[in-house]
């Protein structure tokens, strides 16, 4: 049977951590690299084409720290890409926790500004890269330290349904199990579980189709941790909230996700 690939995206509504994953992410290298900021980023590109990935992200985190030096329409375009050049970079480094959280930062900035369809494409890209890692950070504290970017900490775990269904198997249960344990530990009164189809059918069989996921999800959360039982709602977004725009398999697979949006209320 063919299988449907749902992921859950955890929005974590808590104080501030002590330490910024993000922050890090993008921090000055030592020692700075001397010019301005556009010709750091042209040497930075220089270097990822020639494959010197150490050099590009010394570069591309030197020009970072320059752009504050710079003023008009274009600044906030150049900032984006860089970001997303660094995060391109340290996914072929292999520096994923890096990676992770430099591809938050961008996703919430493209939202807001103008922007060449490749950071669009860097961010799938580190999306999918970075699926196993965001599984391991679900619910934990690190998502938190990231509000300084203007980014609500998330993380996802992506999770196999069966085309229509909305059946968990055992390898759900496994990926949930250590959500739920991060879910108990979060302290968080109440969690939204909203869930979200992919663009094909109609409204009324995605909105159902996505409760009926959510409702799943819920479910199996409270029965790996019976505490969770009264603090978990389930909602259906049906195909109304897309990631991605597309209809190719990898696009429907990163829409079709559970959001989870938690508060300390």
């Amino acid at each position: 049977m063919k299988r449907a690939l749902v992921c859950l995206t955890m929005l974590v509504a808590t104080p501030a951590a002590a330490t910024e994953p993000c922050a890090a992410a993008f921090a000055t290298p030592h020692p700075i690299d001397e010019g301005d900021a556009v010709s750091l980023y042209q040497a930075g590109m220089a270097a990822m084409t020639a494959d010197k990935m150490d050099a590009a992200d010394h570069l591309l985190r030197s020009s970072y720290s320059h752009i504050s030096d710079l003023v008009g329409q274009g600044r906030d375009s150049l900032e984006l890409q860089v970001m997303a050049r660094l995060t391109e970079v340290a996914i072929q480094r292999k520096d994923m926790t890096n990676a992770l959280f430099r591809m938050k930062v961008v996703q919430e900035r493209a939202k807001l500004t103008a922007h060449p369809a490749w950071v669009d494409a860097v961010i799938r890209y580190a999306d999918k890269a970075t699926t196993a890692l965001q599984e391991s950070y679900a619910g934990s504290e690190e998502f938190q330290g990231c509000r300084s970017f203007g980014v609500a900490p998330r993380a996802i775990v992506r999770v196999q349904f069966g085309s229509g269904s909305n059946a968990l198997d055992e390898a759900a249960r496994t990926q949930l199990s250590r959500v739920a344990a991060n879910l108990a530990k979060s302290g968080a009164k109440k969690v939204v579980v909203r869930g979200h189809t992919d663009l094909r059918g109609s409204d009324a069989y995605n909105d159902a189709l996505s409760l009926r996921r959510a409702t799943a999800v819920v479910a199996m959360l409270t029965a790996l941790e019976p505490e969770l039982a009264g603090k978990l709602v389930a909602e259906g977004a049906g195909k109304r909230e897309p990631l991605y725009t597309g209809e190719d398999e990898e696009t429907l697979q990163l829409n079709r996700r559970v959001e989870f949006t938690l508060a300390k209320l």
